[in-house]
């Protein structure tokens, strides 16, 4: 139960720490087992190395002892031999002789070699037992032995016992691999710190965009993240972060545009409606309260019922630009633009039969189009010439001619419907498609309108991806362009009438 709970903690630890925390100890973890490893294969490698040396020259002086005068050898030999080695002859018959120099027996003790090979063994010339390592008189302290066979003939004279202390050897593996450690520390310690720096460095487009999240969340959308080369993880990432951000921030922007226009909408449309209703009930409370005389009665109710038609007319309008808000499904079918045209300056002859109305060519010199066909919602486009010709007939002049000039520019249709009214200030051209705008209010209401004709023209055209545009009439006058996409098949075509 507890090493569970011990083992849940660990990982939570693990888990709750920084990123670059964690990627600092895995680091420093790798590299502390791989320098482990290799010290301990390099101290073996040096360990069989000076063994092996140790061996051969065992191997060597065990040879030449076998090969000499042995016993004259021994005889001449004091007890104190200048060198390392312990040298034990043994007879055939068991006697044994032994030379070791006493600064060697007191530095390293004297080994107990044991019987190594039998007396009356018969090997191979200059055959050598395996090495051995036999303990010494002095505690923890070993040596390296080997037993030559001494022989006459084929007759065996007995054993030599060569041996060689291995503190001198430990002593070497030991400092080696001391030094060894305390260089991997070194280097364990170089390396996490540079791990950590690196490490950091390199997260630190990370900690970027951390305060860049922190500093959107308080509302600051215009925050943007410092670009990276692209070909990296973070650069990729912040890269997309970006187009995120710059998403949201258009949206943000987009909707608080819409809430002020909605705002503003509200606003206008509460006070458009204020007047009429005003009136009626001005009206209304005056012949209740029976101070309209007779004589007048029929007037009031004139003007009662102009009021009713011009709040209904505005409503109408207002329903109009609202069902366009919410982008309704359009209904597309071949349109043709000349056709409307005409049939839109036959309505302004039937108004005002005193006008001279004409359907032109937009390229000056040349006949007007048969036909130019666009796919869209017939009772939309409609709704827009029936705009522009409401528009004339209320602000221009009786009798003042009137053309509406088709052509196509770049695949698209254009339409110019072109009046010689008093025409609009170019400060006022760029608000008139704004809702409730007119640039004389008072003459505006007068003549019934509502100042949402051009808005409705303006939300139509957007749906079908065209757009409308004010300009000057050459002579005195306004051009209101019309750029609608063409239909995308040969029909879209300009025909020459026949």
């Amino acid at each position: 139960m507890s090493s569970g709970r011990s083992r849940r903690t660990l990982r939570e630890v693990w888990f709750s720490a920084t990123l670059r925390a964690r990627l600092v100890i895995l680091f420093t973890s790798l590299l502390t087992v791989a320098l482990t490893i290799a010290g301990a294969v390099m101290v073996g490698i040096v360990q069989a190395h000076l063994v092996n040396q140790v061996d051969r020259e065992l191997e060597s002086t065990g040879k030449q002892l076998a090969v000499s005068a042995v016993r004259s050898v021994i005889a001449s030999v004091p007890a104190d031999v200048p060198s390392n080695y312990y040298i034990r002859f043994t007879s055939i018959d068991g006697v044994s002789q032994v030379a070791i120099a006493t600064d060697t027996a007191q530095r390293y003790g004297t080994p107990n070699p044991g019987t190594l090979l039998a007396l009356d063994t018969v090997l191979p010339p200059n055959a050598v037992t395996k090495p051995v390592n036999v303990p010494s008189s002095k505690r923890d302290s070993y040596w390296r032995a080997v037993a030559v066979p001494v022989s006459v003939g084929d007759r065996p004279y007995g054993v030599v016992t060569v041996a060689l202390p291995l503190a001198n050897t430990t002593e070497t593996i030991l400092n080696s691999a001391q030094y060894f450690s305390l260089l991997g520390l070194l280097i364990v310690v170089v390396g996490a710190m540079a791990s950590y720096y690196l490490i950091r460095r390199s997260l630190f487009p990370l900690r970027r965009i951390e305060y860049v999240a922190g500093q959107i969340a308080e509302g600051d959308l215009a925050q943007r993240i410092d670009p990276e080369p692209e070909s990296t993880e973070v650069g990729s990432l912040a890269k997309s972060l970006n187009v995120m951000l710059a998403q949201i921030e258009d949206s943000f922007a987009q909707q608080q545009r819409s809430e002020e226009r909605m705002r503003r909408f509200v606003s206008d449309a509460s006070h458009e409606l204020r007047t009429p209703l005003s009136a009626l009930r001005g009206y209304g409370e005056l012949y209740r309260m029976g101070g309209v005389p007779d004589e007048r009665v029929p007037e009031v109710m004139q003007r009662i019922e102009s009021e009713s038609v011009r709040m209904g007319k505005l409503v109408e309008d207002l329903l109009t630009l609202a069902r366009l808000d919410e982008v309704p499904e359009i209904h597309p079918e071949p349109v043709d633009l000349v056709k409307l045209a005409h049939d839109s300056l036959f309505d302004v002859s039937a108004l005002d039969p005193s006008r001279v109305v004409s359907v032109i060519s937009i390229d000056e010199g040349k006949d007007a189009p048969g036909s130019l066909v666009i796919e869209a919602d017939k009772d939309q486009i409609t709704q827009v010439f029936t705009n522009l010709i409401g528009n004339i007939i209320r602000y221009t002049p009786k009798g003042s001619p009137v053309e509406i000039a088709i052509g196509q520019q770049e695949g698209n249709g254009i339409v110019e419907v072109r009046d010689h009214g008093p025409g609009i200030s170019a400060p006022d051209r760029d608000r008139v498609f704004e809702r409730f705008f007119r640039t004389d209010v008072s003459r505006s209401r007068a003549s019934g309108g509502s100042g949402l004709g051009l808005s409705i023209i303006a939300s139509i055209l957007a749906l079908h991806s065209g757009q409308a545009t004010l300009d000057k009439t050459s002579g005195g006058g306004l051009t209101v362009r019309l750029v609608l996409p063409l239909k995308q098949d040969k029909s879209a075509s300009v025909k020459k009438p026949q």
